[in-house]
């Protein structure tokens, strides 16, 4: 749905005129946003940013070739759009403290109050605009309302037309058409992504493994304040490995079509290692060598000795020196991520260009395994809670509805963590428990990423033909672990921690494309459990010191 306003300016640039056309733009923009039922939080929200924003462009407007301005409002994935356009030049958007009115501001220091105010405004609104000029006209783009789908709706958006883009070229044009594109657009485009992402993986998981493990102090320390629930979360998550990697050969997940590896990203075959080579493979001989080739087992040892021996040590700058440095890297990896659709619609086409519909055939089949390991991963835990409590999980299950909906709509366990604690307090949970394990089994549990990260390693494995001996598993186990508990909760920092295993196992990177559009669709069911995961080991956590209300968790 689209709806376009155009007021009509005469040019005069008063003070009067502008609050007229500001005041009719407005109205229109409210009574829109309420058709489209937005809340009332929300819709005040948009308003003032509008009201904001054509405040500002209105005092930079330019009326003596164009007499309008436009308003457009419509949604866009998901996201409610306001769009605004006022003719003039271009002009520093945020930086405009200094603007003021003209004739008609008699109090020179208000004013300036005012465009200061406004500046700052503008700026803490950041995240919601977006600034361009464009054929004379200054555009501002407002998302009035951010979709918790927006994301996904984008994903298959993309997938959508990568098949059918694919599918035309190479039924429609002849081969060596659909191969120049493919060879001259799809793969330089996937490599740039693949090398960017191969470029920041290996600073990204050392120095974010550090940090983590730096950052929780002395072996005692953190025996006081978390080890009643560390074994729990330790059992989680090598449970929903062993379920990930039980239910990929159960179904032989990835089988079904054997893919390439394109000319610039070669497919290497996993180190074969026996059980006894891969422990004295663990710990390197010296710690240059495993960063200069990307071996990633040794450069997550070398992490974990490094990151436990400055926590202990107590090195509170060397803590945050490795803290700054993931930042760094995590920074350089969103530049790369801006190309994320871009990389996943080359990758597609490129795969239905060169396989054929099989490979769509094979991604459902790995969204059905996705959903059979939770099922098992949320029936496990729900056992655990049986056996170690005597507590009905049902009544658990029921009082962690409004989680479970929260992780589902948003796809973010750290929006869920409010709901969590409310839960545990209905449920009889002492405050000393769930305020310490909601936020801390959130930011190292993470119960269902561990099968978020076997199956798509193994799939992807089993897709371009990698053999996975059984000391390989073991270390990818390890490595899954220990991934899970340290991938940072910022955007793109899953994907590098794929990139990291596919890299361990010798499998293409190219098979991120897949992956990711994949993982769009699983985090639907991942989010549910692992806010699932959090509130199971709180119960457990809670019985083992007698601090739940066992009378109010079964009321």
């Amino acid at each position: 749905m689209l709806k376009k306003f155009t007021v009509i300016g005469t040019g005069t640039g008063t003070k009067a005129e502008t609050e007229k056309l500001l005041s009719e733009a407005l109205g229109f923009i409210r009574e829109s946003l309420g058709e489209m039922k937005l809340s009332v939080k929300d819709t005040d929200r948009a308003v003032l940013m509008c009201e904001e924003t054509m405040t500002t462009l209105l005092k930079h407007a330019d009326f003596s070739e164009l007499s309008h301005f436009v308003v457009n409002i419509g949604k866009v994935f998901g996201d409610v759009i306001v769009d605004i356009k006022v003719p003039g030049n271009e002009f520093d958007f945020y930086g405009n403290a200094e603007v003021e009115y003209h004739a008609d501001d008699d109090d020179d220091e208000l004013s300036e109050t005012q465009a200061a105010v406004q500046s700052i405004l503008l700026r803490s609104f950041s995240r919601y605009l977006r600034y361009k000029h464009y054929r004379r006209f200054n555009t501002v783009r407002i998302k009035a309302m951010l979709s918790n789908y927006s994301g996904l709706y984008k994903i298959l958006t993309i997938l959508f037309a990568a098949v059918v883009s694919g599918v035309v070229l190479k039924e429609f044009f002849p081969e060596n058409v659909y191969m120049a594109v493919n060879n001259n657009i799809f793969t330089p485009v996937r490599t740039v992504f693949m090398n960017g992402l191969k470029m920041c993986s290996v600073p990204v998981v050392l120095f974010s493994i550090i940090t983590c493990l730096s950052g929780m102090g002395s072996t005692s320390g953190l025996q006081k304040s978390g080890g009643r629930l560390l074994k729990y979360i330790v059992l989680f998550q090598t449970a929903s490995t062993a379920i990930a990697f039980g239910s990929v050969y159960l179904f032989g997940t990835g089988k079904g079509v054997r893919l390439t590896a394109s000319s610039s990203v070669e497919a290497v075959q996993a180190e074969t290692l026996s059980l006894t080579g891969m422990l004295m493979n663990l710990v390197p001989e010296n710690i240059v060598r495993p960063l200069l080739e990307a071996d990633m087992l040794q450069i997550m040892v070398i992490a974990v000795i490094i990151g436990i021996s400055v926590g202990v040590a107590g090195a509170k700058v060397l803590r945050d020196v490795f803290g700054e440095l993931t930042a760094v890297f995590m920074r350089a990896t969103r530049i790369f991520m801006l190309i994320v659709p871009l990389a996943i619609f080359c990758s597609i086409a490129s795969m239905v260009i060169t396989t054929g519909l099989e490979t769509i055939v094979s991604v459902i089949g790995i969204l059905l395994t996705f959903i059979f390991a939770y099922v098992l991963l949320n029936i496990f835990m729900c056992i655990a809670v049986k056996l170690s409590t005597g507590l009905s999980p049902f009544v658990m299950l029921r009082k962690s509805l409004p989680v479970i909906i929260t992780a589902f709509s948003t796809c973010s366990s750290i929006a869920a963590i409010p709901d969590g604690m409310k839960c545990c307090e209905d449920m009889g949970i002492s405050r000393k428990v769930y305020s310490l394990s909601i936020p801390l089994t959130t930011s190292i549990c993470k119960a269902g990423f561990p099968i978020t990260f076997a199956i798509l390693t193994l799939s992807g494995a089993n897709m371009y033909g990698v053999e996975m001996s059984v000391s390989s598993l073991i270390s990818l186990a390890f490595s899954i672990i220990v991934l899970t508990v340290s991938t940072p909760g910022l955007p793109g920092a899953g994907i590098i921690s794929m990139s990291a295993l596919f890299t361990q196992t010798g499998c293409p990177l190219e098979f991120l494309g897949i992956a990711i559009s994949t993982e769009a669709l699983e985090d639907l069911f991942n989010t549910p459990t692992t806010c699932m995961g959090n509130i199971a080991c709180t119960v457990i956590a809670a019985d083992g010191g007698n601090m739940i209300d066992r009378e109010k968790y079964n009321s």
